[in-house]
């Protein structure tokens, strides 16, 4: 890990620290670096502009970022490039608990993962958290996707499928028989 991304909170100046980066994707994608999972099929680097401020015994980081993944559609299992941005906000505590609600018990709000003195940040795990936050399970290429013919599995974006589709061998053939009175 590099040393550019560690952060100690306890020496953090009272104006905190921003940054406008671009996050090489070597990086994130090394699995020898970091606690948290690497980020695979990252297509290029991670934009990420955040700050970091200190309010009174909270540490607030917030900032947005944004990647572009390679992934495979689930309707036509096709490769795709997937756009993906979030804006994050994590609040931290120095201390030994791992969590404290540190707001108003209505709200929900304020909610700090509490890091022992000194308060060592890694700023990569942090951005490859928040990239796993954001991952959806079920993405497709785009919202006109047709998807797979359920007969032979061919590809209907790229051409017609050769199924031959007897409509009365259909499972729910019988219902076109049906009268209703209406």
């Amino acid at each position: 890990m590099q040393q550019q991304w560690l952060m100690t909170l306890q020496g953090l100046s009272a104006s905190g620290r921003s940054w406008d980066v671009r996050v090489c994707a070597e990086q994130l994608s090394d699995e020898q670096s970091g606690k948290v999972n690497a980020i695979p099929a990252l297509l290029g680097d991670v934009a990420w502009s955040a700050s970091l401020i200190r309010h009174g015994d909270v540490y607030r980081l917030s900032g947005q970022w944004q990647a572009m993944l390679r992934r495979q559609c689930s309707r036509c299992n096709a490769p795709f490039d997937w756009q993906v941005s979030a804006l994050m906000e994590r609040n931290f505590m120095l201390g030994d608990a791992q969590l404290e609600h540190s707001g108003d018990a209505d709200t929900g709000e304020d909610i700090c993962e509490r890091l022992p003195a000194p308060g060592e940040l890694d700023l990569l795990d942090v951005l490859r958290e928040d990239i796993w936050l954001a991952w959806k399970a079920d993405v497709v290429c785009s919202d006109a996707c047709k998807g797979l013919c359920l007969g032979c599995g061919c590809n209907l974006n790229t051409g017609a499928c050769n199924c031959e589709q007897d409509e009365f061998e259909h499972p729910f053939a019988a219902l076109r028989q049906l009268k209703l009175d209406g």
